[in-house]
């Protein structure tokens, strides 16, 4: 062979390798465990219809200065079904300070990707940047580098839903998370619009819950303010967050925070803390911003509000993620009584989109709760809006059914005897709330059993078919 077209050959074969090699986000995605959507269905009440096969994975992104990295997180797919394509859904978490904190470790948040993921939806729950397995200090409430591992986070699990599990997503993409995964959750709306990627990721509805949107602010007003915050951690957060990344804001701590705190928080935000709480953090530090932070710098920051000179304000600009032109659906869902993030966040974040020109957008309040209670009402609300967004499962030959639940037992609370009505052939399992199976049979139409045997409690009666899985709960007097 001509030695010139050897060499070519060589090149070509090494730039196809790199460009394999690029594509590639997927690093690896580990089985953690299943779950069976009855006692979620019982702890939410909604209607979730699949097992769920959870796995860990760790996938290859960038960092907040753009640079390759690795980052993890928990990813959560339907099983025992006959659909093999969903949608994709990307939930986002809250603030937390140590690194195992996270979905991937299968921690209390992760429950929600669960109740999604039992709804029909291929659900990933990126870790971010310096949590779980990726390395150095989050850079908290950066607006690209959430957006930028979510990007790669689908990427990835797209990799894996198509080689590993043979199956396919459906092309339909939601967003949503609560507290600082709200924002991350509308920095990754806006970061996909803002580069043109919706043909990638067609996202059909976002659904930012209860967070701190407009950085420059509802969330500065949160600094200047006189009066007690009651999570100051998460104005520490920030700025070691954003001196990491901009390197504007200070050299050590004493320049910005007032003793004792400077000489307290550096063991919190040394890239590797697996320790110390967010909790123990906000124990040791005053409510009052103007005594934690030093005051010529607080000063400084307050009178250049009408300019946004101080280094500070440029930062918070930067990680806005209030101002801009959806052109994709978007409900903000938040309550009054939030006292960690305001909700004066999605007010004005709906009211500046709508001055913007888009037409699709909504801040929709769900009452007088704080933070914590504003969890289940905002996720519960997000759940049933995609549920009405999405397609429906086509691929297995037949479009499959959104799980029913209707009165197809009777009398409930049952004393004697059950009765159930069922049209069609089916599985029928009758659990106790502990998962123990007291009468399992094959059924074709309406059946009655005896419940004399049966001790006092809650059951569940699940009938399942190629077509359906349909349960109701019913009590035992």
């Amino acid at each position: 062979m001509n030695n010139f077209f050897r060499k070519s050959l060589l090149l070509m074969s090494f730039i196809s390798l790199i460009n394999y090699a690029q594509a590639q986000y997927l690093i690896s995605a580990t089985y953690v465990n299943t779950t069976n959507p009855i006692g979620l269905s019982l702890a939410t009440g909604l209607a979730l219809s699949y097992d769920i096969d959870m796995y860990k994975m760790v996938y290859n992104t960038v960092d907040a200065l753009g640079q390759p990295t690795i980052a993890s997180g928990a990813f959560l797919a339907p099983s025992n079904t006959s659909c093999t394509d969903f949608p994709i859904l990307a939930y986002h978490h809250g603030t937390s300070l140590r690194k195992i904190d996270v979905p991937s470790n299968d921690v209390d948040e992760t429950t929600i990707g669960r109740v999604f993921g039992a709804g029909g939806y291929f659900v990933l729950m990126p870790d971010y940047i310096g949590m779980g397995d990726s390395p150095g200090l989050h850079p908290y409430c950066h607006a690209e580098s959430e957006a930028t591992a979510t990007r790669d986070m689908i990427r990835a699990a797209r990799e894996f839903i198509s080689d590993s599990l043979q199956m396919v997503d459906n092309g339909e993409l939601f967003l949503t998370g609560y507290s600082q995964g709200g924002h991350a959750a509308m920095a990754s709306h806006k970061y996909i619009e803002d580069n043109n990627l919706l043909g990638e990721f067609n996202v059909l509805g976002s659904a930012p819950c209860s967070g701190p949107y407009e950085m420059s602010g509802a969330m500065a007003d949160t600094i200047l303010s006189p009066f007690p915050y009651s999570n100051p951690g998460y104005l520490v957060y920030l700025l070691s967050s954003y001196q990491m990344v901009y390197g504007n804001l200070y050299t050590s701590y004493s320049d910005i925070l007032n003793s004792p705190y400077d000489t307290i928080v550096p063991p919190y935000f040394d890239g590797n803390n697996t320790t110390l709480g967010m909790g123990s953090l906000n124990s040791l530090l005053s409510g009052y911003v103007d005594s934690l932070m030093v005051d010529t710098v607080l000063a400084n920051f307050s009178n250049s509000m009408s300019t946004f000179g101080h280094p500070l304000w440029t930062n918070l600009l930067a990680n806005d993620t209030h101002d801009w032109t959806p052109q994709r659906p978007i409900k903000m869902f938040y309550c009054t009584g939030d006292e960690q993030v305001t909700f004066q966040n999605a007010i004005s974040a709906e009211s500046t989109m709508l001055s913007n020109g888009a037409s699709n957008v909504e801040a929709v309040g769900l009452g007088e709760g704080d933070h914590n209670a504003c969890v289940l009402p905002a996720l519960t609300s997000a759940y049933y809006w995609f549920d009405g967004l999405r397609s429906l499962c086509s691929s297995s030959g037949f479009n499959e059914s959104r799980t029913i639940v209707s009165p197809f037992v009777f009398p409930n609370p049952v004393i004697d005897v059950l009765s159930i009505s069922f049209v069609g052939e089916g599985d029928l399992k009758i659990t106790n709330v502990t998962g123990q199976i007291v009468h399992q049979q094959i059924v074709n139409g309406d059946i009655s059993l005896s419940t004399s045997g049966w001790s006092r409690g809650i059951y569940i009666v699940e009938i399942q078919n190629d077509y359906n899985r349909i349960f109701q709960r019913v009590v035992k007097d």
